[in-house]
């Protein structure tokens, strides 16, 4: 026990100093540009600031003029003078936009009767309307307005203005300054001399952390570092008005702009800096370790086969059964949420409280290693199982994409099925939407009624239909399933269910068949097991009985060799019931190999008929023959085809009534060999032909003669296995037997 808690251990530390290693790597490789023999002064948010205190400068110290003196500069073009009368629209637009503004009060001062009330709105209307007619009628007038607009927006940047110079003064802690007007020589410093020499000789490396040589613009924009000219910050901005108004207060300025060594803790600055400094300090300290921590997990995991340990756990035999699609995309998640959970461990910023940030790096990190460690699993798993058997099409077929393409499928499987549910769903949707449309909209109530009445009713009535259809379906299997054979369903038209219906019919009727034909094997079966032991037990009762007499005391010669004679025959006879018996097994099952060779079927049946020359000349029966004079070749087992005319010869010497002709036929139509035997039988064999095929199946059904009953059986096996035909034909007393081979 304490060994498995031990090892569990070990792996979790080495998880662990996994997680911080790869973790401190990549912190290395996302931040060493911003911090790898960078000062802060490299950093975008130094150059922010910066350029703030850049345009703080020229709002405040560039331009002196009062607001007065700005207003006199104001200029109002043909172009401003259209903006301003087509701002919201035409005039028409603009009319009726006032107008129907005043409506709902007025129309409430009607409904309440007060008089009063609704001659104010009107005048207001009124004069609205009026000042916007006067806006296309007369340029003076418009210009006037675009003036005062303009006047306002000065104002508005007066006041600011001094609000910026307030800002301003924050920032001579951060900054010191020489910047000389290139046209007026002007100076603008917040040192304490305003010699040239002097300030460049303060604003030096030596004395500075950081110093620039400047050299300013005249397109820089004031609203960057201005307030919006109104309240709303709609309407043009100052870069319109009073840019233009500046455009010659605006001289290019050069000098030098440094940062002092000694950033006092009221600096704008200084806390970016130092926090700067401190970030750099961890993001070394964070690097270093995270480099090293991961070059020695990954010696550890090699030199003592870590990674090997996953394999064995019980888990691999859950993972195996889950789909290959669900394996891939899980991994993928979890690489996702490890990335984005590295990159969270450290995130270095210019500004933050470190006890909290401590606090969730160490979160951060067991919850990353935790996130390791599932992966590290998944992909152990995922290589030991790919690696031993691949990835198969069986792994395709039972992942959930395929299984879901297949529901896709088989959903679309009927297109006209398919696409009248979409029918029906959408009219359901539309009907839905259309609900909550007329109440936003009573005037389409109408509208939707009728389609409601001549659309959506007749919709759902015809999907109540096929559904009721579809029950009874369901209703119907379920009766065949308990064994009810009812009647066949109604099965009309074309669509799906029709086609349903019309297969349970087949179904059924193919149950039916398939009853019939186990009642049939049923009952041959029961009269195989009959026959078979009729056949065998009388030659063994016969064996057994002459047996015991021949040990009959004082017995005489003759007796005794009639009794050898006679279980010698009926040895004889159980040994040809056992062996046709055995014969005719091993041809049902297929369980025999045909040796063919091209062979003459005329010659073959020859010889059949010379072996049992004798038995046709001892009964009372006539042969006769009908034979091609040409050979006629078949590629077959020649002695399984002379067993078959030989079964069936003898068959016709058992079976035919006595003092008749035997006619055996032999003809070559195409590429096929026919031979035919008839005779007529002394037995009655009934209708049912095909049961003569059936193993110990007898035209005598006495059983007196000395047939097994297995002739027939084995002479069509036989015939099936040269893939030939055997047929059976009876007409009364008539019976004929057909064999049809294909020739060479």
């Amino acid at each position: 026990m304490g060994t498995k808690w031990k090892s569990k251990l070990s792996w979790s530390a080495w998880l662990l100093l996994f997680t911080i290693g790869l973790s401190g790597t990549l912190t290395f490789l996302s931040h060493w540009d911003a911090y790898l023999g960078k000062s802060y002064f490299d950093t975008d948010e130094f150059q922010s600031e910066y350029n703030t205190f850049l345009g703080y400068l020229h709002i405040s110290e560039v331009s002196n003029l009062t607001g007065e003196e700005m207003k006199e500069k104001i200029t109002v073009s043909d172009e401003e003078m259209e903006e301003y009368r087509f701002r919201y629209g035409e005039l028409s637009d603009q009319i009726n936009s006032i107008q129907e503004q005043y409506r709902p009060q007025l129309d409430e001062a009607r409904a309440d009767h007060n008089q009063k009330l609704e001659s104010y709105y009107q005048k207001q209307r009124d004069k609205k309307i009026e000042d916007i007619q006067k806006n296309f009628e007369s340029d003076k007038y418009v210009k006037e307005k675009v003036k005062k607009e303009k006047e306002k927006q000065i104002d508005h940047f007066i006041e600011n203005k001094e609000e910026v110079k307030r800002q301003l003064k924050q920032w001579d802690s951060s900054f010191d300054y020489y910047l000389q007007n290139n046209e007026s020589a002007e100076v603008f410093t917040n040192l304490s001399s305003a010699n040239k020499q002097d300030a460049y000789q303060k604003l030096n490396n030596s004395n500075m952390q950081f110093v620039q040589e400047y050299k300013s613009e005249r397109d820089l924009s004031i609203s960057d570092y201005m307030p919006p000219s109104d309240d709303t910050g709609e309407g043009p901005n100052y870069d319109n008005t009073v840019t233009d108004v500046l455009s010659d207060e605006k001289p290019v300025l050069i000098g030098k702009i440094g940062v002092p060594k000694s950033l006092p803790k009221t600096s704008m600055i200084y806390e970016q800096y130092h926090m700067f400094q401190i970030n750099q300090f961890f993001f070394y300290l964070y690097s270093t370790v995270g480099v090293f921590g991961l070059a020695i997990s990954i010696w550890l995991a090699r030199k003592y086969r870590l990674l090997a340990a996953i394999g064995e756990l019980p888990i691999k035999n859950v993972y195996r059964k889950v789909p290959i699609d669900l394996k891939v995309a899980s991994l993928l998640l979890f690489v996702f949420v490890l990335m984005v959970s590295v990159g969270n461990i450290f995130t270095f910023t210019l500004y933050g409280d470190y006890s909290v940030m401590i606090k969730n790096t160490l979160f951060d990190i067991l919850f990353t290693s935790i996130v390791a460690g599932l992966i590290l699993i998944q992909v152990v798993c995922l290589r030991a199982e790919i690696k031993e058997n691949g990835l198969t099409r069986a792994d395709w077929k039972h992942s959930l994409i395929y299984r879901l393409w297949m529901d896709v499928l088989k959903a679309f499987h009927s297109l006209g099925f398919a696409f009248q549910i979409l029918v029906f769903l959408g009219i359901v949707f539309a009907s839905g939407f259309g609900v909550g449309f007329i109440i936003y909209n009573d005037q389409l109530i109408g509208l939707y009624l009728i389609l409601f009445v001549v659309v959506t009713v007749p919709a759902l009535l015809l999907l109540l239909r096929k559904i009721s259809y579809l029950n009874r379906i369901v209703i119907y299997s379920s009766d065949l399933a308990a064994g009810k054979m009812e009647p066949d369903l109604k099965a009309k038209g074309n669509s799906p269910l029709a086609g349903l219906a019309r297969n349970i019919n087949t179904l059924k009727h193919g149950v039916k068949a398939l009853q019939k034909s186990e009642a049939k094997s049923e009952r041959l079966k029961t009269e195989l097991i009959t026959n078979v032991s009729h056949d065998l037990r009388t030659p063994l009762t016969s064996i057994i009985t002459y047996t015991e007499l021949l040990k009959t005391p004082d017995l005489d010669q003759d007796s005794q060799k009639a009794y050898v004679e006679i279980i010698d025959r009926k040895s004889k006879r159980l040994k040809v019931l056992i062996d046709d018996l055995f014969e005719a097994s091993k041809m049902a099952s297929g369980n025999i190999e045909l040796v063919r060779t091209k062979a003459d079927i005329v010659q073959m049946l020859q010889q059949a008929l010379a072996e049992n020359d004798e038995a046709i000349e001892k009964s009372n029966l006539q042969f006769r023959l009908s034979f091609s004079e040409q050979p006629i070749h078949a590629n077959v087992d020649g002695q399984k085809m002379w067993r078959v005319f030989d079964n069936l010869i003898g068959n016709a010497l058992k079976y035919s009534l006595d003092h008749t002709r035997v006619y055996i036929e032999i003809e070559q139509k195409q590429d096929e060999v026919i031979i035919s035997f008839k005779n007529i039988t002394k037995y009655e064999l009934g209708g049912n032909t095909e049961e003569l095929f059936e193993r110990f199946k007898r035209g005598d059904t006495s059983r007196h003669t000395e047939g097994s009953g297995l002739g027939l059986a084995i002479a069509k096996s036989i015939v099936d296995l040269h893939e030939g035909k055997m047929d059976v034909e009876v007409d009364g007393d008539l019976f004929k037997v057909i064999i049809r081979l294909d020739t060479v």
